[in-house]
């Protein structure tokens, strides 16, 4: 087995042991006072509490130095609380013998060093090791102190070990000493050194806010500590205002959070949204510390008043109750603001971007294919994918469809719902699954405008399903001409034309004049009925059209007009579609520009751009014209929409007419 890995059992199994030595020893300490004085259980809660956790953290990680110094401090105080313990339960006892003066000494010199061993913890919290390199020096420092105070105050107070020494740490019933005078000035700087050094590692832990691999389990260090320093203070507001009994609580709970909360920073921090915990904490402080100003300021501002109108309290009672109940609302808010701006920034960032990004998508300056850009920037992932619920499926902003797939291992999906349905599906990094409270709160900001873009990726889903049913429509229609022009062409045309030869022949053979004459009006209103049909079949797509191109086309009809035509127009060919659709906007104005117009010239010009073909018709004409329902034009105009393209008509009186169309060519 690899050395290392023994060691680390070996550290880890000591850690479990000594832990558990030093918690079943300080649970004597009530018995050894023979009391159950403030003192001796901080010393159970505190010491005994802070050997288990640092044994359960050193299980885990046992080369953290953190974890080692947690357990130094429990172990201390275990010590001193033992000590302190038996010297008292003497002296209760009437024992008051040079023996229990020596422990009672020696309770005061470890208590100083259990005092200042914190800071031990505190550099090197979470992972072991001091925030940089420039924390050495104060690190040192501390060592000294912490080694140098409790020597000072041995060498101050051995020579007066007195039983009395005992009550300078807790209540027990006896007077202190008046020769330690001198001996208790050294304690009080050694306390004054412990409350610094607690300060200063204080500090230490608010540096390692600005690394985001240990901003949570610092906030949560941090948060604990302030809830134990919160309620020390109110131990010692309550022991002056002689509520014992509540300060003797208070100092029994003060520990806990710290102890809670540094045994989940090292251990299952993951476990909790520690932004939330840490920022609902100092919102609510807040906001009572200022509701109980408030309710005070009224009071005596309003006691004033009423002690000179002569008015009772009720009053005074009502009015700052009703002004603490008005103003909770709005001091929430406002303080929850600020609180989620210093200390989850990211989530308050986040929300605020997106907010702005609705303000915007309101007043249309931006549109809701804008979003995901946003949505994923606020929650600082590059890679991240969003799309929209269309019944079962998903589909892009523009409404083409996307297939996410299984869910990958390292990769987070959320749905977003909005009305209690699905609008969108998010999916993200992994890594954000530890930032819970982010991804919550950014995709709550995001509901509306999320469901603000899946309507309108819908929506594009349902036009582009639109577009394709009229093409398929213009397809069918054309396929129809096709087939009525070829049969036409090949049936009834051919055998009229074929009628009409044997009716000419049986004309010149026949010896009857009238006879002949009726075969030659027949023969002249097959001609005509000939003519019907070719015109008829003209308005529908010529096979020229197909078998040779477009600017083949244009040129044989061109050539047909009684007026001069410019024809710009390339020889490569087109889709079908688009052939046919600019072969009839061309038709519509050559016969707009002969028919009506009187026109002397014209010009046709066809070319590619990006994706697309631009047609231009353009005559010479008396202008004028318009798009009227049923007619030609608005009939262009449909047929070119119908296949995703762009109708413009222009046509002053006196100007001429232009006809463009856009047609999408890829």
């Amino acid at each position: 087995m690899d050395r290392r890995v023994v060691r680390l059992d070996a550290l880890g199994a000591a850690g479990w042991i000594i832990g558990s030595l030093a918690a079943l020893s300080g649970l004597l300490g009530p018995v050894l006072a023979g009391s159950l004085d403030s003192t001796s259980l901080v010393g159970v809660f505190s010491g005994s509490g802070a050997c288990i956790l640092a044994a359960f953290i050193i299980d885990r990680q046992p080369a953290n130095k953190a974890a080692w110094g947690f357990l130094a401090g429990g172990v201390l105080l275990v010590a001193f609380s033992l000590c302190y313990s038996y010297a008292a339960g003497q002296v209760r006892e009437g024992r008051l013998t040079a023996g229990v003066g020596t422990v009672a000494a020696t309770a005061e010199i470890i208590g100083v060093l259990a005092g200042a061993s914190l800071p031990l913890f505190q550099f090197l919290f979470p992972d072991g090791r001091l925030p940089s390199r420039r924390w050495r020096p104060v690190f040192v420092a501390y060592l000294i102190g912490w080694f140098a105070c409790p020597v000072a105050v041995a060498i101050a107070i051995w020579p007066h070990r007195a039983p009395g020494i005992v009550a300078h740490n807790g209540p027990v019933d006896i007077a202190i000493p008046a020769d330690l005078g001198s001996a208790l000035t050294v304690i009080a700087f050694a306390e004054a050194f412990a409350g610094l050094s607690m300060a200063v590692g204080i500090a230490s832990i608010a540096v390692r806010l600005r690394k985001p691999r240990e901003r949570r389990r610092v906030l949560l260090a941090l948060w604990g500590i302030g809830l134990t320093a919160t309620l020390i203070a109110a131990s010692a507001v309550l022991d002056n205002l002689g509520a014992s009994g509540a300060e003797e609580v208070t100092s029994l709970c003060a520990p806990l959070p710290t102890l809670f909360a540094v045994t989940v920073a090292m251990r299952r921090h993951e476990l909790f949204d520690v932004e939330r915990l840490v920022g609902r904490t100092l919102t609510y402080a807040a906001v009572t510390l200022l509701l109980i100003a408030l309710y005070a300021g009224v009071a005596i501002g309003l006691g004033s008043l009423a002690a000179r109108a002569g008015i009772g309290s009720s009053l005074i009672v009502a009015a700052g109750t009703l002004a603490v109940a008005a103003a909770f609302r709005p001091l929430l808010r406002v303080v929850r603001a600020a609180v989620d701006r210093r200390f989850d920034r990211r989530t308050w960032l986040a929300t605020r971007a997106i907010e702005s990004f609705t303000r915007d998508l309101r007043a249309g300056k931006v549109t809701p294919g804008d979003l995901a850009p946003v949505l994923l920037r606020a929650l600082g992932d590059p890679t991240g994918v969003v799309v929209y619920r269309d019944g079962d499926r998903t589909i892009a902003a523009d409404g083409t469809p996307v297939v996410l797939g299984e869910i990958q291992v390292d990769r987070l999906r959320r749905t977003v719902s909005a009305g209690g349905v699905a609008v969108a599906v998010v999916d993200l990094d992994g890594r954000l699954v530890e930032e819970p409270r982010l991804v919550q709160a950014a995709l709550a900001a995001a509901a509306l405008p999320l469901e603000n873009a899946a309507l309108h990726a819908q929506a594009a889903v349902r036009l582009a399903e639109v577009r394709e049913s009229r093409s398929r429509i213009v397809e069918a229609d054309d396929s129809n001409w096709r087939r009525i022009e070829r049969d036409l062409h090949d049936g009834a045309q051919q055998r009229l034309v074929a009628l009409a030869l044997r009716l000419r022949i049986a004309e010149r053979e026949s010896a009857d004049k009238k006879a002949a004459q009726v075969l030659g009006d027949a023969v002249t209103e097959l001609r005509g009925t000939v003519n019907d049909l070719r015109e008829l079949t003209r308005s529908a797509l010529p096979p020229v059209l197909a078998d040779e191109g477009l600017a083949v086309a244009l040129r044989t009809a061109a050539a047909r007009l009684p007026l001069t035509v410019s024809l710009e127009v390339p020889g490569d060919r087109f889709p079908p579609l688009v052939e046919a659709t600019a072969w009839f906007v061309s038709c519509e104005g050559m016969a707009n520009a002969a028919k009506h117009a009187e026109a002397s010239a014209l010009r046709i010009s066809l070319r590619r751009t990006a994706g697309s073909v631009v047609l231009q018709v353009s005559d010479d004409g008396a202008g004028g014209a318009k798009v009227l329902p049923g007619g030609g034009l608005e009939g262009l105009a449909d047929r070119v929409a119908a296949v995703g393209g762009r109708f413009e008509f222009s046509s002053p009186v006196g100007g001429g007419t232009r006809i463009q169309a856009v047609l999408p060519c890829t």
